[in-house]
């Protein structure tokens, strides 16, 4: 495997340092207990080093871009590893991402809040703690799509609103899934395509999509939290 020379390992370092910082933050809502931002960021550095131990010049990506992915991904890992919910959440969720699917394929629309809630017989607060919940649980990872070669976690809604990382999306055998994805945004109603497209094209954090919506940052979290169950549903239905 081809090296990389130390004055491109030191240019990528300087260049990515910040966005190191940057990813902890628009990934540091809702964080478990006992995880705080500055774990993120350790984590976020050593995935930059391990992107320097183990890029290969001879492959169709470039160091940055390599790095980049590599930093988000270790940051994911970071969270997930602190990850827990009682089963008793657990089962509320699934109950939840099932009556959206339930329901859309039935109506053959997206299925309002109210309506999900009324099936469940439950309160609309009952429902929107519940869809804070698929934040805090990560839904759409890894071990759900099963996607990677070498089994290492991806942060695959980023990957999407990156045009530079095309390649490494190739490189993945990521292109179908991308097109999957794409569509399913197309289709959310308009103020959960707003969030998806300020958060992972825009890259702004939650709390700036609040104030750019004029609402809370907990009911950011909350339709973000819905996009992920819709997107996990429609992935699963193309694989079944």
């Amino acid at each position: 495997m081809k090296k990389i020379s130390k004055k491109q390992r030191e240019q990528t370092v300087k260049q990515l340092l910040p966005k190191v910082k940057y990813y902890a933050s628009r990934y540091a809502f809702d964080l478990p207990p006992g995880l705080e931002i500055k774990d993120l960021v350790s984590a976020g550095i050593i995935g930059l080093i391990e992107a320097m131990k183990k890029y290969d010049p001879s492959k169709n990506t470039t160091l940055s871009t390599f790095a980049d992915f590599r930093i988000r991904g270790a940051i994911l890992d970071e969270i997930r590893s602190m990850q827990w919910a009682p089963k008793n959440s657990r089962k509320k969720l699934g109950e939840v991402r099932n009556t959206y699917a339930e329901l859309e394929k039935g109506l053959n629309r997206p299925a309002t809040d109210e309506e999900v809630a009324e099936k469940l017989n439950i309160t609309l607060d009952e429902l929107y703690k519940t869809l804070s919940i698929a934040n805090t649980m990560n839904m759409i990872n890894l071990d759900d799509i099963d996607l990677t070669k070498e089994g290492n976690p991806i942060d695959i809604l980023g990957c999407i609103s990156r045009g530079n990382e095309k390649e490494m999306l190739d490189e993945l055998n990521l292109k179908e899934l991308r097109a999957i994805i794409g569509s399913a945004i197309d289709e959310l109603p308009e103020k959960e395509r707003i969030v998806v497209t300020l958060y992972y094209f825009e890259e702004l954090t939650m709390k700036e999509i609040a104030k750019v919506l004029d609402i809370s940052e907990s009911r950011v979290c909350q339709l973000h939290g819905k996009v992920l169950i819709k997107l996990r549903n429609k992935m699963e239905q193309c694989k079944s």
